[in-house]
């Protein structure tokens, strides 16, 4: 995993609402293995409604959640990797986020363009940006803007030094999340 993350640190970030993790047979149906079934299993995904953020599987497996690539291609979807099958961990607002079960590869379904975007290295990256972001809209809030920029800034390196992708495409939802983060929307 890309970032060390434990479910005691999920459930106690500000904001979360719910952090959920897989029975490791469900896991297993769906194909997950490795590092992502462990993380899956034992650490699990945050949400939070208030920002639209909701992330995580069922506890019993739903063949719904698995997206075939074939399929997907048929209904005007461009996925760069060519995925075989993703599975659905949810989404944002009005993109969701699926995961190659087979790399661990976390993707973006950007609605609007039908474009498939590579998101996240991992699921510890996921986990982690969205807990970097939900920790940061509180203490944030009162800091002068010139501040509150240089430490979201700062963030965003920390994040792209260790996985570039939450970043690196410019339909990315996180780039929105924070650049409203960086010039104080949430306050």
């Amino acid at each position: 995993m890309l970032f060390t993350v434990d479910h005691d640190t999920l459930t106690q970030t500000t904001l979360v609402d719910e952090v959920r993790r897989l029975p490791e047979p469900t896991a297993r149906a769906y194909g997950f293995h490795g590092g992502t079934l462990d993380f899956l299993v034992r650490t699990g995904l945050p949400s939070a409604d208030v920002y639209d953020l909701w992330f995580g599987l069922p506890d019993a497996f739903d063949p719904g959640y698995v997206w075939a690539y074939a399929e997907q291609a048929d209904q005007g979807w461009v996925h760069p990797d060519r995925a075989e099958t993703v599975v659905k961990l949810g989404g944002f607002l009005t993109n969701s986020v699926a995961v190659d079960p087979r790399t661990g590869v976390v993707y973006q379904y950007t609605e609007g363009t039908k474009r498939v975007i590579p998101l996240h290295g991992d699921v510890s990256s996921l986990a982690h940006t969205t807990i970097a972001f939900l920790g940061h809209v509180d203490s944030l809030a009162e800091h002068a803007d010139a501040r509150r920029r240089r430490e979201v800034e700062a963030l965003v390196t920390r994040i792209r030094h260790v996985d570039p992708l939450p970043f690196r495409h410019e339909h990315s939802t996180w780039i929105e999340l924070f650049d409203n983060l960086e010039c104080g929307l949430y306050t």
